[in-house]
C-alpha cells in the first residue's frame, strides 16, 4: 500500500482522508505499507500521526518530505523533529533488508534535504543493495532521473498532489501546482526503474482540492 502527503497539524479535510486511508489499509492487510513523505505540516500533528501509524499493518516504512523539515513556501509549515516513528520504520538515507513470502526485500529511503536543489546531495544509487526486490522511497519524483539502471526495481514518491487544484480539459487537465512537472501522478517506467507517484491525501496552502482527488493506492507486484 502506497500512502503519501498526510500534512497533519493544520486544519484540512485531508485529516479525514488520511484516517479513511489508514482504516482501509488495515482492512486490506497488504504485505507492505510505504509512506512517501510530508507526514506533518506542523509539529502539533505528531500525536495524531503516531496514533495513525499504530493502525497500519506491519511492516510499515516512511520517509520525510519537505514540509516535515519546513523547506516550503507554505506559511503554515513548521519544522518537526521526527527521529523515529515506531511501530513504523522511518528511513533517513538508509535501508532495511527483510524477507517476505520467501524472497529478500530491500527498502531504502532518501532524506528530503539531499534532493532539494541547492542543498548537499547524496547519490541515491549508493543506497542500493542486492535483493529479489528493491524499493526506493523518496518524497520527490524527480529522483527517478538520478537513478542508474539496476539500482532499484520500484520507486515510490509523492509531493505533487496531482496539482491539488486543477482545471479539467478534454484529454487532460491543467494542474495549478507544479504545472510543468514531468511526473504528476500514477505509474512511470524508465530504463532505470518503475515509479509510482501518489496523489497524496492532505493539502497545502489552501485546505481543499479540486479535480485532484486524495488517493491511497494498492499496488500488486508481479514478476516480469
Amino acid at each position: 500500500m502506497h500512502l503519501s502527503d498526510f500534512h497533519l497539524g493544520v486544519p484540512s479535510p485531508g485529516i479525514g482522508a488520511v484516517w479513511q486511508a489508514a482504516v482501509w489499509t488495515r482492512e486490506r492487510q497488504p504485505d507492505l505499507v510505504a509512506i512517501s513523505g510530508d507526514l506533518l505540516t506542523h509539529p502539533r500533528g505528531e500525536p495524531m500521526l503516531r496514533q495513525l501509524v499504530r493502525v497500519l499493518p506491519r511492516p510499515s516504512f516512511a520517509v520525510l518530505g519537505n514540509h516535515d523539515i519546513a523547506l516550503s513556501r507554505d506559511p503554515q509549515a513548521r519544522r518537526s523533529d521526527l527521529r523515529e516513528l515506531e511501530p513504523a520504520t522511518l528511513l533517513r538515507d538508509e535501508g532495511r533488508l527483510f524477507e517476505l513470502r520467501g524472497r529478500s526485500m530491500w527498502i531504502a529511503g532518501v532524506d528530503p534535504r539531499l534532493i532539494v536543489r541547492g542543498s548537499a546531495r547524496l547519490d541515491p544509487n549508493r543506497l542500493a543493495q542486492e535483493a529479489d526486490l528493491s524499493i526506493l522511497l523518496c518524497h520527490y519524483p524527480r529522483v527517478l532521473d538520478q537513478l542508474e539502471p539496476g539500482s532499484f526495481d520500484l520507486v515510490l514518491a509523492g509531493h505533487m498532489h496531482d496539482g491539488q487544484i486543477a482545471l479539467p480539459l478534454p484529454g487532460g487537465k491543467i494542474r495549478f501546482a507544479h504545472p510543468n512537472a514531468r511526473y504528476n501522478v500514477g505509474a512511470y517506467r524508465s530504463a532505470a526503474a518503475t515509479m509510482h507517484v501518489s496523489a497524496g491525501l492532505g493539502t497545502t496552502f489552501v485546505p481543499f482540492r479540486f479535480a485532484a482527488r486524495p488517493e491511497a493506492t494498492e499496488l500488486t507486484l508481479r514478476q516480469g
